[in-house]
């Protein structure tokens, strides 16, 4: 596959998954729920009427192709009170290279365009509202840039401290360290990045290799960031396509003498995204229909495009619906009809997106129906998990699609463990989390207990590290790596310590291999995992040999890498050579 082709997967891919991830309330979350305030070290003392200017630069690289953003970000404090800021703001001297990007994709310049940014004494960004001028991909592109930027300042004697976070790709735990105090500067790494969206529906799997930031705040002006520089690394692949590799490099320099005075726009006026809804600006991908017949038309022609456009299909069916919610009865009939199985997907997508009532009711309806087939069934249970805002009634509809035990029941139940992770209210995340905790312990059928542990992972609620570390116990070898994976999935700093003594204990080099996988989703590291890597280094299964050397090559410590350098003079394996070489320098080597 040529360059060009991975590029178009890359771009397509990023576009589908920041798109359908992003939510314009991207909260920090401490594990109470809400910002602690008190014995800070440092605190964003902020006033109505203060004004700053910060550049920011972005780039995005792959396969020596690059997409770049710069611009001067402007803002002024417009109105301060109970201890939030609501900030107006505007982009200048806008630099916007998409050559990764495919012309369907491509966001328009936000030069000169208002928009909204709610901050409190914490420097955390808790909101963002667009004028109504915004085109929905610049409003993307704006906050992907403001994702970079997620910092949280310390409780007075903190050197670390974490907080769940989202950005474009989805929910990850943020790990911040204190280098110092003056300047004070903080360090954040991610981890637990859970992908979400497209990134499920189409197949596009997406890992978070790298990411690491620095954000150094000047207490002699106690209104945010001074600068901020940080990496991150993607890898992005589908079946059948070679992995792409996507490098982006940011920083952001603050310099108050770049300052223009920003446009004077109705904070009442300004769009507040819903989370997985479309906001009202989203008609502007319809205009062009005049009837349902040629919206349906333009969606079957994105799918079959090359590249297909399956999130492009999705999003301006789900806008006709938006306006046309009668016409969810004929995109269904085409459901129930002769539809092309590559649209499928896309179609259940758009349902979901649409945000409307007749949606949820046909997509409930359709998870129970015999007439159509167990895939159709298993997409109608996804998006309906996927819904709106999770409520009760449709946990309940899930629990009980789940008691009929098809595939189509094995999604629902999956979908109900993800609610609890898009819940907000602890009235219903508890009442799912306490049904899967009953179901665990009353089932005796093997495969159930499987999807239910895949359940529970997808819920990241770190309750249930106890139970898991239960079913690292078992004498299936199937359920202590199911166990494995869906730990992975919970808070780092509690799933950690269940796993490493899981792997001290464990004896199938399958199983190791699992748990070996979970300890490298939570960024583990510490001397007791080192002693226990060395005594898999060598190991004859060659799938527990791999990923033990790539768990080893992530500890950066001396330790780690003076094993992998004694391990690569012996090593006969090529391929083992090579993946030790991505983590000990070649002259180290030689």
């Amino acid at each position: 596959m040529n360059i060009k082709r991975l590029l178009v997967l890359a771009a397509v891919t990023v576009a589908v998954v920041s798109a359908i991830a992003y939510h314009s309330s991207r909260h920090l979350r401490s594990p109470e729920g809400e910002f602690a305030h008190t014995s800070q070290t440092a605190s964003c003392i902020l006033s109505q009427g203060q004004t700053a200017a910060f550049h920011l630069s972005s780039t995005v690289e792959a396969e020596g192709q690059k997409d770049i953003f710069e611009g001067v970000m402007s803002w002024q404090v417009e109105e301060f009170n109970a201890g939030i800021a609501r900030v107006r703001a505007t982009f200048s001297k806008v630099t916007l290279t998409q050559n990764m990007t495919l012309p369907a994709e491509r966001a328009v310049s936000p030069e000169g365009l208002p928009f909204f940014l709610q901050v409190d004494s914490n420097c955390a960004i808790i909101s963002t509202a667009f004028a109504p001028q915004w085109q929905p991909k610049t409003r993307l592109l704006v906050a992907t840039q403001l994702d970079n930027l997620t910092f949280l300042l310390p409780e007075s004697g903190k050197t670390q401290w974490q907080v769940a976070a989202l950005d474009g790709l989805g929910d990850y735990t943020a790990h911040f360290s204190l280098l110092s105090q003056k300047p004070l500067q903080i360090q954040r790494q991610k981890t637990d990045h859970l992908i979400r969206g497209a990134a499920d529906v189409f197949g596009i799997n997406i890992s978070l290799n790298k990411s690491l930031a620095t954000a150094t705040f000047n207490t002699a002006q106690p209104l945010w960031w001074q600068a901020v520089s940080g990496q991150e690394q993607i890898s992005i692949s589908t079946a059948g396509t070679p992995k792409v590799v996507m490098n982006q490099h940011f920083s952001l320099q603050r310099d108050d003498q770049l300052f223009i005075a920003i446009p004077q726009t109705d904070w009442n006026l300004a769009e507040k995204t819903i989370p997985y809804d479309l906001p009202p600006e989203f008609s502007e991908l319809i205009t062009q229909h005049q009837s349902y017949t040629e919206a349906y038309n333009a969606f079957n022609s994105a799918i079959t495009e090359q590249p297909p456009r399956y999130f492009d299909a999705a999003l301006e069916m789900a806008a006709w619906l938006k306006l046309h919610p009668e016409d969810i009865d004929l995109l269904v009939a085409e459901l129930r009809g002769q539809m092309d199985d590559e649209a499928r997907p896309t179609a259940f997508l758009a349902l979901q997106l649409s945000g409307q009532g007749k949606a949820r009711e046909v997509l409930s309806s359709m998870m129970f129906d015999a007439t159509m087939s167990q895939g159709d069934q298993s997409r109608a249970a996804s998006a309906l998990a996927d819904f709106g805002t999770p409520s009760q009634e449709v946990a309940d509809l899930l629990m009980s699609r789940a008691t009929i035990k098809d595939i189509a029941g094995n999604t629902s139940l999956l979908g109900v463990g993800s609610m609890v992770d898009r819940s907000a209210d602890p009235a219903l995340r508890q009442y799912i989390m306490e049904s899967l905790q009953q179901q665990l312990v009353s089932t005796t059928d093997q495969s159930e207990r499987l999807i239910l542990i895949d359940s529970i992972g997808n819920t990241g609620d770190g309750t249930f590290v106890d139970a898991l570390s239960q079913e690292l116990t078992s004498p299936s070898e199937a359920t202590r790596s199911r166990a494995a994976d869906a730990l992975s999935r919970l808070p780092a700093e509690q799933a950690q310590p269940a796993l490493v003594n899981a792997l001290s204990l464990e004896n199938d080099p399958r199983v190791s291999k699992a748990l070996i996988d979970a300890l490298k989703h939570v960024g583990a590291s510490s001397p007791e995992l080192v002693d226990l890597l060395e005594r898999r280094i060598s190991s004859s299964n060659s799938s527990q040999h791999a990923a033990t050397i790539d768990l080893l090559g992530a500890q950066h410590t001396d330790r780690a890498q003076q094993l992998l350098i004694t391990q690569y003079k012996r090593e006969t394996d090529a391929n083992i050579k090579k993946l030790i070489g991505r983590y000990v320098p070649a002259k180290a080597l030689r």
